[in-house]
């Protein structure tokens, strides 16, 4: 027969022991009744919980993609302003150059066209979010020179260098009332064309990447999301302004005017068409935005309700077991309470 020995110490240390427990697994309880998940879930799923990683990162990258459609929409409806101002700009020149007689063409119409040049390269600078809307892929770069300013801009040099090599004088000077319809027409759809085609308007008037940016919108889903001032409505409307606005059309001959006007008013038609196309194409990406949100909002339930089946507490469950725990650790600390009182001295 063996005989043990138990301290009175050991008596005490055997509640607080458990005490330590209980307190541990309380605070676990209480940690899942405030979140509503399991408080560790490798130990709670187990091998499900791989699973459980998957959903959560593909709700995070739904979440990154909802981000970005936010700001890539703001950019969106900034673009779209900005083309509308520039239709509108070009199409009320047309209104007032047809309604214009020939005296006015000179002088009024070549006014107000190199006011809209102004604008057409303040509009196309313009940026939102701290990119440029009309960059391109280079969206931190300003993609337009101004044609207008002091010293002359490469594209303004560029047209009188044209105009000086094809007629001998300079635009507005006395001697280009001399110039003929035919050798105007024939300047105005060779020489000066080639300005605006996209090699001369990248190494004169522009900055812009030609290539747009491409936003994805969806998980397996990209868009077009933005314009290039490279695009040709763009250089056609500049091309119809530096026309009215740069060639000096008060010098020229009454015939030799009407064929200038007769080219802005085409060139001016065709960048309004263009642009409203360019519009209407960022307008269909805008909807596909809007119908990916939809379809991403819908996935993001279904994802909520799958984590909340795998990672999800029963509230009544453990508030039941909150209460189990508190129960016993007061059990503890009076028993623990019981057993300090326990001394010799009170029995002899």
């Amino acid at each position: 027969m063996k005989t043990s020995f138990i301290s009175t110490q050991s008596l005490w240390n055997a509640p607080r022991t458990g005490a330590a427990r209980l307190q541990a697994e309380l605070a676990k309880a209480n940690e899942e009744v405030v979140t509503g998940t399991h408080a560790d879930l490798g130990l709670a799923l187990g091998s499900r919980t791989a699973v459980s990683v998957a959903l959560r990162r593909q709700r995070t990258d739904l979440d990154a993609i909802t981000q970005d459609n936010a700001l890539t929409s703001l950019r969106l409806d900034a673009t779209q302003a900005s083309l509308q101002t520039m239709r509108e700009g070009a199409d009320k020149t047309l209104k007032e150059l047809l309604a214009a007689t020939v005296e006015q063409r000179g002088t009024l119409v070549a006014a107000a066209a190199g006011e809209r040049l102004v604008a057409l390269a303040s509009t196309l600078n313009g940026s939102s979010g701290g990119q440029y809307l009309f960059a391109g892929l280079n969206a931190q770069e300003a993609p337009l020179t101004a044609y207008a300013g002091s010293p002359p801009s490469p594209a303004r040099t560029a047209v009188e260098t044209a105009f000086r090599t094809a007629f001998g004088v300079d635009p507005g000077s006395a001697g280009a009332s001399a110039i003929t319809p035919a050798q105007m027409a024939a300047f105005l759809d060779g020489a000066f064309a080639n300005l605006f085609a996209e090699t001369a308007w990248t190494g004169t008037w522009s900055d812009a990447s030609s290539r747009t940016i491409q936003s994805r919108i969806a998980p397996d889903e990209t868009a077009e999301t933005s314009a290039t001032a490279n695009a040709a409505p763009f250089r056609t409307l500049a091309m119809a302004y530096v026309m009215a606005a740069g060639l000096g059309l008060a010098s020229l001959s009454t015939e030799t005017q009407a064929v200038v006007t007769d080219r802005i008013a085409a060139r001016l038609r065709e960048a309004g068409a263009g642009l409203a196309g360019i519009e209407a194409g960022l307008g269909t990406s805008q909807a596909r935005i809007k119908d990916a949100e939809s379809r991403m909002a819908a996935q993001k339930t279904l994802l909520a309700a799958r984590l909340g089946e795998l990672e999800g507490v029963d509230p009544a469950e453990a508030k039941t077991r909150i209460d189990r725990l508190t129960t016993q650790i007061q059990m503890s600390y009076s028993l623990t309470a019981q057993l300090r009182q326990l001394n010799l001295v009170s029995y002899l």
